[in-house]
């Protein structure tokens, strides 16, 4: 397995460190980590046909913004306190393999369930299986920033991630291809049934693959034993106050999150109601989607390289706000292919920049807890955004929606740009050099939670940027 998956990386310009005995448990994560992008790129592509799917089940606005509603109102609820349980486990990577593969059975449950009911009680029972799954993908949301970021090291990030997620864009784009076609020659609605269980099967194989990246163990933090509910809470206080330059980035996040979440349920319902998009073409736009994607990330990489993260975040944020307004102008599908390519090209660098840039601010010791706040917040704004952007498009228009979506994610990108980006954390360990590629590197030619994807799914970690 190891020559053909080292050929792929090779291809997509990466090759793992050389095999010595400092870098052979690196090398090794690195492998498995593309093996689990491959087969979660593949389930992946179930987030750009479960809102369509509704939508022909005759679900309303309200129902699909339900849909990243739901899951963000478990993900504000119960991040903090899976953060602090998963923290005092010795490793997590178990935690994180396993509620990826079991939120992936979601899919499945969904075909069975088509099956049972009919078409109108169907999408009231395909939201329940949503909430229910919320859950186990919290725990692997909280659980994606320090897995990754242990696998990468601090100057790694961009490397293994621009990897990781070009590889879920290339086996999302031809899924999305493929299950765009077999949607139009299969009835419905056994066309969903057959690649939603396709889905949950590639997500069971993602997990497979997660389970086998090797972090050292941690000692765990312990809780003080008999200290009280206000001492425990003054303790995790006093753990926020120590970091200013996380607060100050959770708030940035948080605008901006709540502009591009209030856009979600917006963009499916402007390709199907307003463009009249059928599913195949869905599958177009999901593809250029996933193949831009999948230059994109290498692009930023190397701008990494030649630009400061001040420039970054510039073109990708104002960038992000550009494009829900430039969606809202046009109803030509040929129009709507390209401005979703260009939606797929800033995303790409958003979920980069913003992975770097959390990982930055906050110490490895206390990874999880720290992002399982940054988890909750931002799943915050994601349960305020699509119903609010629901609201908007039933009294205004979704155009209108697209609109209030690009200005309020244009406040968040202004106060990026104003931020100076931190430096790397005094918590952590000291740069180590990028793997190295088999290409010259050009001469002076570094990520989610998640921010929706230009398709109106999340980040590709949504799997549910930047897990």
């Amino acid at each position: 397995m190891k020559q053909p998956v080292g050929t792929a990386a090779r291809l997509l310009g990466w090759t793992p460190p050389p095999e010595t005995a400092s870098s052979a448990v690196r090398r090794h994560n690195y492998l498995s980590v593309q093996l689990e992008s491959a087969a979660m790129g593949v389930a992946n592509a179930a987030g750009i046909f479960l809102p369509v799917f509704l939508v022909r089940l005759g679900a309303t606005n309200l129902e699909i913004s339900l849909l990243t509603a739901i899951p963000a109102l478990a993900g504000f609820l119960f991040s903090i306190p899976l953060g602090a349980y998963i923290q005092q486990r010795r490793n997590v990577v178990p935690w994180y393999s396993r509620s990826r593969g079991a939120s992936q059975l979601v899919y499945a449950a969904t075909a069975v369930a088509v099956v049972l009911v009919p078409p109108a009680e169907a999408v009231v029972i395909v939201l329940v299986l949503w909430a229910f799954m919320t859950i186990p993908s919290t725990i692997g949301m909280v659980a994606f920033y320090a897995v990754m970021d242990g696998a990468a090291g601090p100057r790694g990030r961009y490397d293994l991630l621009s990897m990781r997620w070009s590889v879920m864009g290339l086996t999302t784009a031809i899924t999305v291809a493929v299950a765009g076609q077999l949607l139009e020659w299969v009835a419905f609605p056994l066309n969903y049934q057959i690649v939603f269980v396709v889905f949950s099967v590639a997500g069971v194989v993602a997990a497979y693959y997660a389970n086998r990246i090797r972090l050292p163990d941690h000692p765990p933090v312990t809780r003080e034993p008999g200290a009280s509910v206000r001492s425990r809470l003054r303790s995790f206080a006093d753990l926020l106050n120590r970091h200013r330059p996380f607060q100050a980035f959770v708030l940035r996040h948080f605008v901006f999150t709540l502009g591009t979440r209030l856009a979600v349920p917006l963009i499916p319902l402007w390709y199907v109601r307003e463009a009249g998009a059928s599913d195949a073409w869905v599958g177009i736009i999901g593809m250029s989607q996933s193949l831009i994607l999948l230059f994109g990330y290498n692009f930023w990489r190397r701008q990494s390289r030649r630009r400061s993260t001040r420039s970054l975040v510039i073109a990708t944020t104002i960038g992000a706000a550009l494009y829900p307004v430039v969606l809202s102008l046009s109803t030509d599908l040929i129009a709507i292919v390209f401005i979703t390519a260009y939606g797929a090209a800033v995303y790409a660098g958003i979920d980069l920049v913003l992975f770097d840039l959390l990982m930055r601010s906050i110490p490895q010791r206390h990874a999880v807890t720290l992002t399982s706040v940054e988890t909750s917040v931002q799943n915050l704004a994601s349960i305020i955004g699509p119903l609010l952007g629901g609201v908007i498009a039933d009294l205004f228009g979704i155009a209108a929606g697209l609109v209030v979506a690009g200005v309020v994610t244009l406040a968040g990108a202004l106060m990026f740009v104003v931020a100076r980006p931190p430096a790397t954390t005094a918590a952590t360990p000291p740069p180590e050099p990028p793997p190295p590629s088999p290409e010259p590197t050009p001469p002076p030619p570094e990520l989610p939670a998640p921010s929706p994807g230009p398709s109106g799914s999340q980040n590709p970690e949504s799997e549910p940027a930047g897990g």
